[in-house]
């Protein structure tokens, strides 16, 4: 299995009132599709997402990634 973290389109898309992240799963190219509940780097809830999406990581420097596991 391998780990790797993705990080979010830099397009700024709105889902009604949300900001929406989008990120491609490096495995089978899936665009994933998630919400911000209050800002970039806020927690985010699901709207489509593939099987090999595990988690969204706030790192140090405060930037938004999305770890795959394939």
């Amino acid at each position: 299995m391998t780990i790797q973290l993705v990080e979010p389109s830099t397009a700024i898309d709105m889902i009604g009132p949300y900001l929406a992240a989008k990120v491609v799963c490096p495995a089978c190219s899936t665009e994933n599709v998630l919400v911000r509940i209050e800002g970039p780097t806020s927690p985010v809830k699901p709207v489509s997402v593939c099987g090999h999406i595990r988690a969204h990581v706030i790192d140090d420097d405060g930037e938004s990634k999305f770890e795959f596991e394939f």
